[in-house]
């Protein structure tokens, strides 16, 4: 509807184009195709409250089932990056010597019968709406169903509407890993490792209900001191959060915005907000 909107001259901006209309879009002559690496996260919050997702070694057992390049493939069809810290690789302080979870379904099996768990039924939460960090919920959450599946995993995908899942999967006896993600608001690393993963936001914007002393104690030490400082110290906050797995990592979008060839002076915002002051509009 938003496309048909834009190619028929009714709009002249239109935000989070399904990838699958992206190549259309850049070769509509009317149209002209800004992008950039999105300062955002796409992830899946395990409930770290409840068993048997309270359990570290359970938990990076169900990210290694996960298959993130088909998942890149089918949701983001080539624009996006698999993610393996919970900041974006554009940030300042990101830790590109983590390593990510490898891909490893047998491994996955593995660690779950370690772990003393079998016959596991879990939900898998789908938002009911587009963001430049998860295009297509649905279809991520059964490709998620599929991989667990895999590993003798039962997932059901339920979803609600958009204001009522934001609220329901605050709960902390919340069931089942929820789909979600974010979009920095300022680009400072504390807007999502404070704010997506820290103990004050348990029960809030802290989807995975994970409260980790060290994490914490970390990012609540970063507020203060040198830019220098704060990068060692968030750079040992995300070894931390990588080790203990409250998230499967997902993916980092490209932010692609298609507008009318009459648009001039608009500027991407980097924090996803849409700004236009000083935008024309040729006749």
């Amino acid at each position: 509807m938003r496309q048909q909107k834009l190619t028929g001259g009714e709009c002249h901006v239109m935000p989070y184009p399904n990838p699958a209309d992206i190549e259309g879009l850049k070769a509509n002559g009317d149209l002209q195709m800004m992008e950039q690496q999105g300062l955002n996260v796409g992830y899946l919050a395990y409930n770290t409250k409840v068993a048997p997702f309270d359990n570290a070694k359970v938990r990076k057992a169900l990210n290694m089932a996960i298959n993130k390049q088909a998942i890149l493939d089918a949701v983001f069809q080539g624009a996006g990056q698999a993610a393996k810290n919970p900041i974006p690789p554009t940030m300042w302080s990101y830790n590109d010597a983590v390593a990510d979870d490898p891909y490893d379904p047998d491994g996955a099996k593995a660690m779950l019968e370690e772990a003393g768990v079998s016959g596991l039924s879990m939900k898998v939460w789908a938002m009911p709406v587009q963001r430049p960090y998860n295009p297509n919920a649905r279809r991520m959450a059964e490709l998620i169903q599929e991989d667990f599946a895999k590993i003798g995993v039962t997932v059901e995908i339920v979803s609600y509407e958009w204001g009522e899942y934001l609220q329901r999967s605050k709960a902390e006896d919340r069931d089942g890993a929820v789909l979600l993600g974010w979009t920095g608001d300022n680009g400072d690393p504390d807007n999502f490792l404070a704010v997506l993963l820290g103990c004050d936001a348990v029960g809030g914007s802290n989807r995975a209900q994970w409260c980790n002393e060290e994490f914490d104690g970390l990012v609540k030490k970063a507020k203060a001191g040198s830019q220098e400082e704060r990068t060692k110290l968030y750079e040992e906050a995300q070894v931390v959060f990588k080790r203990e797995a409250p998230w499967a990592t997902i993916a980092h979008s490209v932010v692609f915005m298609p507008m009318s060839k009459k648009v001039s002076g608009y500027v991407m915002d980097p924090l996803g907000g849409h700004w236009f002051d000083g935008v024309d509009l040729a006749e």
